[in-house]
């Protein structure tokens, strides 16, 4: 590893030797400033003169690959033609050139010299054999401003300027900007810096005394083309100028070079502005939304307002004119522009829509935008408010609703009620019960988020969910809604759905509409069998050879009972066949339970309505039931009907007696009548 040495006059009573040339030395950056076209020196910035100056050997020298391990090679700095080195390092081999740099520091006491200075170098392979010097480089200790720190001559306006100052009209003519000319200096050199500003007159006695400070208006760096002979200008533009008020001002200029080295003030030239005042200040949008909880979520885009959605608010301009053009922005998008109107109404109300609003992304990921809006005068540049910045959150659990910011997502699957008697149907079957209610969980679910399951209208919370983490996309979510909520809708039909809800946003599903019939009807007619005989004899009460079954099947009434039965209503007809005589469930036969639907029309409400029960399986299989052999029961078979109205919208339901009817198709010494 390097370290520091002694000066070499330990290892040499005469002049180093003097072999083939090492590579320069290296100031390395940002101690040593780049090499222009017009220099040979290294400028030493005034920033690196104030403390030691490194130099570092980055090269590899000759020789160092014979020597022998231990051996100790020695690197002697030097100043201008200084015989003692200023700083000494060694390094021992076995050595190569990842080992580098090397570094040596010129100990700042020799920075104070100005002007143009020598650094080189020496490597000592092993003592008593030199390597060779390096080649020397210059470095620039500078240390003047350029114009050799004195005073430039004042700015050249235009004439007219001159005459008449800074006016509306020149402006508008010329580009809305001044240009000044600035005189060359005799030592310009490239990347000289020119900066003009402006100090308002007349100079109170105070600041007479000491450099006034003022805001600079204007800059220039000097580049080729100025050395070859192009115009040093200064240009004013129209903003600038417009940013300060009416008077007259100090115009001056400051030099200063790449070094840091900063000149006078040059010479003044007294500038006259004449111009119609503009807005000194144009103050940050506000966005009222963000008072409620510091962000903007689908809540606020769905405010009906007024004004309705998202919006923000241009307060007054101070010193704006009928004319003048506002452009407002969103996220850096361009809003329909306002000209400002004779009397014009303050603050002005900006809707944001919702493709706007949305077209950052903040649907999939929260985020933060930038709210303000430009204000311009006539041709002049247009001058930006100061910013608001707005954080967004449109993110939702669930799918994205591509029709936001509607809360219904039409990509959430409807709920489904399950009722003992079909689904999104509740009736007095279900009374005294919890109504289960299920639907698919929505993709990408995460941990924590919520469903919240509405019932009613208008609708109240019945239930909710908490996402686990185990769940997944398309898991059967279970929802129950107490029997005390429903009952309050004892008829007609009930909307439900659900909300998802992620901590900041909330989006719904479409409705599914439930029919709630739970009001009982109570009194309905028996069930009649028209073709029965019920008389004496064997035959009462039976469906027997005697009714021919099997040409249309068994006749079954419902009675007509216009106190309880209208047009639309719905009857249903349940049917089962026992191998017994009483109906007892024991003797059920399975492929019997039937039910047979029809709608009245109000004539059959009246009336009546006869179902025709088919023969096979209903009365063929009862029909064949007879003892077996030995034994004395049972004597024939048997069926149970009753029926159920369901009047339409939830109007009623109710169930008639069960019904008993003996079926038996046996006949004495012959055959079981099953046909012609």
């Amino acid at each position: 590893m390097p370290k520091n040495a002694l000066s070499d006059t330990n290892h040499y009573k005469s002049d180093p030797p003097t072999p083939k040339m090492a590579a320069e030395p290296v100031v390395p950056q940002p101690f040593a400033l780049p090499l222009l076209n017009d220099e040979t020196a290294y400028t030493i910035p005034l920033s690196a003169q104030a403390a030691d100056l490194p130099v570092e050997v980055q090269t590899l020298w000759g020789g160092s690959d014979g020597l022998d391990p231990g051996e100790v090679t020695w690197i002697h700095f030097y100043w201008d033609d200084e015989r003692t080195p200023f700083d000494s390092q060694s390094i021992t081999a076995p050595y190569d050139a990842s080992d580098l740099p090397l570094t040596g520091h010129v100990p700042q006491i020799k920075l104070n010299a100005p002007g143009l200075h020598l650094l080189r170098y020496t490597v000592v392979l092993v003592p008593g054999d030199t390597a060779g010097p390096s080649s020397p480089i210059l470095i620039n200790i500078d240390k003047t401003a350029p114009n050799q720190n004195n005073r430039g001559d004042a700015l050249i306006f235009p004439p007219e300027i001159d005459s008449l100052g800074v006016t509306d009209a020149y402006l508008a003519a010329n580009g809305d900007q001044v240009v000044a000319e600035v005189r060359r200096w005799p030592d310009i050199r490239l990347e000289d810096q020119v900066s003009c500003d402006l100090v308002l007159l007349p100079l109170s006695k105070l600041k007479s005394k000491r450099r006034v400070l003022a805001e600079g208006v204007a800059h220039t760096s000097i580049t080729q083309a100025h050395l070859d002979g192009d115009p040093i200008e200064l240009v004013l533009t129209g903003d600038v100028l417009r940013g300060h008020p009416n008077g007259e001002y100090n115009a001056r200029y400051f030099l200063n070079d790449r070094a840091g080295n900063e000149g006078p003030p040059s010479r003044t030239s007294v500038l006259l502005i004449d111009l119609t005042p503009t807005p000194s200040l144009l103050r940050a949008v506000e966005v009222p939304q963000l008072l409620i909880d510091g962000l903007i979520d689908l809540e606020d885009a769905r405010d009906p307002g007024p004004p309705g959605g998202v919006y923000m608010l241009i307060l007054e301009i101070v010193g704006a004119a009928p004319g003048d053009v506002v452009v407002p922005l969103w996220d850096g998008i361009r809003l329909p522009s306002i000209v400002i109107g004779s009397g014009q109404v303050w603050p002005i109300v900006v809707q944001i829509d919702y493709p706007t609003l949305a077209s950052g992304g903040f649907e999939f990921v929260p985020g933060t935008i930038r709210a303000d809006y430009t204000w311009q005068r006539g041709t002049g540049a247009p001058r930006r408010s100061a910013p608001r910045f707005v954080r967004v959150n449109l993110t939702v659990a669930g799918p994205v609703s591509p029709t936001n910011p509607d809360p219904v997502n039409l990509l959430l699957k409807r709920v489904t009620v399950k009722g003992r008697d079909g689904d999104n149907l509740l009736t007095i079957n279900d009374r005294d019960q919890p109504a289960r209610v299920i639907v698919p969980l929505y993709v990408g679910p995460v941990e924590s988020e919520v469903l919240e399951l509405m019932w009613g209208s208008p609708p109240v919370l019945a239930d909710t969910y908490i996402v686990r983490r185990e769940d997944r996309a398309g898991d059967e979510i279970e929802f129950f809604v107490q029997w005390s909520l429903i009952e309050q809708t004892p008829g007609g039909t009930v909307p439900t759905f659900y909300w998802t809800f992620n901590g900041v946003n909330r989006q719904r599903s479409p409705d599914t509409d439930v029919t709630i019939n739970i009001v009982p009807i109570i009194g309905l007619l028996d069930p009649e069998f028209p073709d029965v005989t019920y008389g004496p004899g064997p035959g009462a009460g039976f469906i027997n050879c005697d009714l021919r079954p099997w040409e249309r099947g068994a006749r079954v009434r419902v009675p007509g009972d216009v106190s309880r039965l209208s047009g639309g209503d719905e009857v249903v007809l349940s049917w089962e066949s026992y191998r017994n005589t009483n109906g007892h469930p024991s003797g059920v036969i399975p492929e019997t339970i039937e039910t047979f639907r029809h709608t009245l029309s109000q004539q059959e409400a009246e009336d009546g309505y006869d179902f025709w029960v088919p023969f096979d399986p209903y009365i063929l299989a009862p029909g064949l039931v007879k003892p077996a052999d030995g034994q004395t029961n049972p004597r024939h078979g048997s069926a149970v009907v009753r029926y159920r109205v369901i009047k339409s919208g939830g109007g009623g339901m109710g169930d008639s007696n069960r019904r008993l009817v003996f079926i038996s198709l046996n006949q004495p010494n012959s055959p079981p009548c099953i046909g012609d």
